[in-house]
């Protein structure tokens, strides 16, 4: 049986000018839910509102996941019928460049055929976990469209580099706008290049950057319509692998056993190396193989000890700090689906950590990011490492691009 391209062109959606400010969502693992719910309520025209999760519901407020997918659909009806967005009205690919500050990275924006996370040619390397993933899946379904693109990499292949690049500077973008300090700029490509892309990446072997919630969903968004067309492809983009930037996650995370921070150091102290810190640079992670540690305005360096265990997963600090720190010591399962771990990129700050744990007394871990390197080993022999083990930075974002699935929301739409 032939496959299909892995990359296909689709009659995609751009958001207008005059609507990016009020449309496109900023970051949101970096914002707290209380951030989250007062930009959804002072602007109704938010994608925030659409992609919005059950910890973004206000205290007391007991929703059900219907609800949610209810209220995801209205938001993205008021912003269609704002007419916010403009059809391209063809299919075809687009080149995605995010700028920040010195860093610049240059992608293509395609529909992804979700067979390639069974045959083969995509990679993932993160667990999921499955209520979220269940969740994602209905979205689909109810809301009707996608705007937040699968990230991906792959090793930099110089034909789909040079069609990228001419087309711009060659002509001016089709989207030009700056979102929480970072440019998002976009061309739509010709057919002749949208086609030259498809053909170089047929049989590209890819890996799942960010995404890994939004890439189970699309698989169980197939499965509820195996006979829509539409559901066997997915929002993606692909930069290539020495474009990337990647942060750490920061846990912020509880002890079980509810001790004191010198009884939590102590049991730190029989796994690691243990050196206090006068400061919180003192404390931060200068390597691989260094963790901070801040419990109630205390900081401390960890050095974990040597790995003896064969396997790329097991010599990742996320995956050292999870089974040595996290389950050894604080004894909380991180793989579970409620584990209470709250996961902060390093862009969102650290000073948003320690406030954070000074509200709650939990214990802040700070990480050493993980490499692009380590991500594609570890996703090459099929290993997973925690959730939220790598931020790639700078990200796409929602509410840029809008994909119709036909259903939902867009039921009167034709699907792209």
């Amino acid at each position: 049986m032939t496959r299909r391209p892995l990359f296909a062109p689709f009659a995609g959606w751009l958001i207008k000018h005059d609507w990016a400010p009020r449309v496109i969502a900023g970051a949101y693992d970096s914002k707290s839910p209380e951030q989250r719910r007062r930009i959804v309520t002072e602007n109704p025209h938010s994608y925030l509102g659409v992609t919005r999760s059950r910890e973004d519901l206000e205290y007391g407020d007991d929703a059900t996941d219907e609800d949610l997918l209810r209220r995801g659909a209205e938001t993205l009806t008021t912003i269609l019928e704002a007419e916010a967005f403009e059809p391209t009205g063809y299919p075809t690919m687009y080149a995605y460049r995010l700028t920040a500050g010195e860093h610049t990275q240059i992608g293509v924006v395609g529909a992804m055929d979700i067979a390639g996370y069974t045959d083969g040619r995509i990679l993932t390397h993160e667990n999921v976990r499955p209520a979220r993933a269940k969740l994602l899946g209905d979205h689909l379904h109810w809301v009707g469209a996608t705007s937040s693109p699968v990230s991906l990499t792959y090793r930099t292949d110089p034909v789909v580099q040079e069609v990228l690049h001419d087309v711009t500077v060659a002509i001016k973008p089709d989207v030009d706008h700056y979102v929480e300090g970072v440019r998002h700029q976009v061309w739509t490509l010709t057919a002749e290049d949208s086609a030259t892309i498809a053909d170089q990446l047929a049989d590209t072997v890819i890996y799942v950057t960010d995404g890994h919630h939004r890439s189970a969903a699309a698989l169980a968004g197939a499965a509820l319509k195996p006979e829509a067309t539409q559901f066997q492809r997915t929002l993606a983009v692909l930069f290539p692998d020495d474009a990337l930037h990647v942060d750490p996650f920061h846990r912020r995370c509880m002890d079980a056993e509810g001790r004191t921070p010198d009884e939590i150091i102590a049991a730190f102290a029989e796994v690691a190396q243990v050196r206090p810190a006068e400061t919180m640079a003192g404390a931060l992670p200068q390597e691989k193989g260094q963790v901070g540690v801040y419990i109630r305005g205390r900081w401390w360096r960890l050095t974990l000890a040597p790995v003896d265990q064969p396997g790329a997963l097991a010599h990742l600090d996320v995956e050292r700090v999870r089974r040595d720190l996290i389950t050894g010591v604080l004894g909380i399962d991180e793989l579970a689906a409620n584990s209470g771990i709250d996961y902060v990129p390093d862009p969102a700050g650290i000073d948003e950590v320690t406030r954070r744990c000074d509200l709650d007394g939990t214990v802040g871990l700070f990480l050493y990011p993980t490499s692009v390197a380590e991500i594609m080993a570890v996703a090459e022999v099929h290993e997973l490492m925690p959730p939220k083990s790598s931020y790639v930075a700078p990200k796409p974002r929602s509410g840029i691009f809008l994909r119709i699935l036909g259903s939902g929301a867009t039921e009167h739409l034709e699907p792209s």
